[in-house]
């Protein structure tokens, strides 16, 4: 995919790791960061974009916690502190889903189809109404959760008994899947982020605004229940 750049794929990898810091960041203390949430789910609705970018609304401050998550996930220094193997998990998990739901034609038609129900809910409601977030939720575990693997998401018991909070990760998860995608259609593939770490920081570090910041985990929670 030579009319790619090394950015467009970290872009598309910039856009797992968000969605993989906010699934954890919600699971463990209900909150995450507002623009990155709504810039991830919104990328769930965007038909022929013009770039890369464009995905996550055209501006780079959109995917600054992923941009900051990814250059603290995969850098190769001793500041092994800086590293969360529950977002990597998440992050390859989506990587893996996303290739196994590709190959399935007929759950692909209905992601499409029960995205398009949530696209006419915006219209009603609002574009990220709780009713437009459990939809996205739905969409996620009826077409996603009996593909494996199957994501065990760790955390708080009161977070992840929230019903609100459940749908927002689970309808991150579908846009982390939906970035696996993007990364993939621009040349992006587990084999290359091997060989090709070093350009993956490169490209993260000169889309980087500032500094990243991280949490703690604990407890269990299914998303596919």
């Amino acid at each position: 995919m030579s009319q790619y750049s090394d950015q467009d794929r970290a872009i598309g990898l910039i856009g797992i790791y968000q969605c993989a810091k906010m699934v954890y960041d919600l699971a463990t203390t209900g909150k995450t960061n507002q623009t990155a949430f709504e810039s991830s789910l919104r990328s769930l609705f965007i038909e022929n974009p013009e770039s890369t970018l464009d995905v996550f609304g055209g501006k780079v401050e959109n995917i600054q916690l992923g941009v900051n998550t990814l250059l603290a996930q995969m850098s190769s220094d001793q500041a092994v502190l800086n590293r969360n193997v529950e977002i990597t998990r998440y992050v390859l998990s989506m990587i893996i889903l996303e290739k196994k739901l590709g190959r399935d034609e007929a759950k692909m038609q209905r992601i499409y189809s029960m995205l398009d129900t949530a696209k006419s809910q915006q219209q009603h409601f609002g574009e990220l109404h709780e009713n437009v977030i459990a939809s996205l939720a739905r969409t996620y575990t009826e077409n996603v959760s009996d593909v494996h693997p199957r994501v065990m998401v760790n955390g708080k018991h009161g977070h992840l008994q929230n019903p609100l909070v459940a749908n927002k990760i689970r309808a991150l998860l579908l846009a982390g899947i939906r970035a696996a995608t993007l990364w993939r259609q621009v040349g992006g593939s587990r084999w290359a982020l091997i060989w090709s770490r070093k350009k993956y920081l490169r490209a993260a570090q000169s889309l980087a605004r500032f500094q990243p910041d991280d949490q703690e985990p604990p407890k269990f929670f299914n998303p596919d229940e």
